[in-house]
């Protein structure tokens, strides 16, 4: 599969915390015909487009507060420019050979660590390519089985992608958990061990304060993008006129 990164967005918006995020408006049109449509936040996603369904699925962690549907219109101008105007493209680069790249891994906690006070262990695989990855969760040993609908690998712009798994666990001391990935690039799965440590310093939540701003602005931004391209793409289709 071949991926075609159109537009990468980033910006930085003071919230009421005094603190600085990155949020990103992402799609990749695939030569599959397949697009998708992402929305992060210092590299945790917010949402993504789901076309089968046709709604967009937010992160748990979001505040319902400020779910909304017009962003579901920007990703469906999205996927129609990707069919208008970039497979056409494509046709000029058939000898293209998909790469592969493996993939990094770091865990960490969600919250500071407390014992016996419920937490999230953290997965974060990022840079590998294609977007096809297998991941498991161990404890002491022992394989253990996550419901994590929101797993998802999302786009860099490099072309690589990451991708987010969470563990819920109860502290304990000694425990040691472990995160391994099966790739295509690998010759042999990829795991990272993390013990618990009580005293580990705590990550802090998220800020969300002013995020439904930014997101109409990354909004705008990315229908002006889409635009413009649009508009290129037919005057090369019709030079005379």
């Amino acid at each position: 599969m071949l991926l075609k990164i159109m537009l990468f967005f980033s910006g930085t918006f003071c919230l009421c915390a005094q603190r600085s995020i990155k949020l990103c408006y992402t799609f990749g049109c695939f030569k599959s015909s397949d697009t998708q449509v992402c929305v992060t936040m210092d590299g945790d996603e917010v949402f993504y487009a789901d076309f089968k369904n046709g709604s967009l699925i937010w992160d748990s962690k979001i505040p319902t507060a400020i779910h909304a549907s017009c962003p579901y219109s920007q990703a469906l101008y999205s996927q129609h420019q990707c069919r208008y105007f970039v497979h056409d493209d494509w046709k000029q680069h058939e000898t293209i050979m998909n790469t592969k790249a493996p993939p990094e891994i770091i865990i960490y906690p969600r919250d500071e660590i407390m014992k016996e006070e419920d937490n999230s262990l953290i997965c974060l695989i990022k840079k590998f390519f294609p977007p096809s990855i297998k991941i498991k969760w161990t404890k002491n040993d022992i394989e253990v089985k996550v419901e994590d609908p929101f797993i998802k690998c999302l786009p860099n712009p490099d072309g690589t992608f990451y991708v987010f798994s969470h563990l819920d666990f109860v502290p304990e001391d000694g425990d040691i958990y472990s995160c391994s990935v099966e790739h295509e690039a690998l010759t042999e799965p990829l795991t990272k061990l993390w013990e618990v440590q009580t005293d580990e310093p705590s990550n802090g939540p998220d800020v969300f304060c002013g995020l439904g701003l930014s997101l109409g602005v990354i909004g705008v931004v990315a229908g002006a993008f889409l635009y413009v391209k649009g508009r290129q793409y037919q005057s090369t289709q019709n030079p005379a006129g």
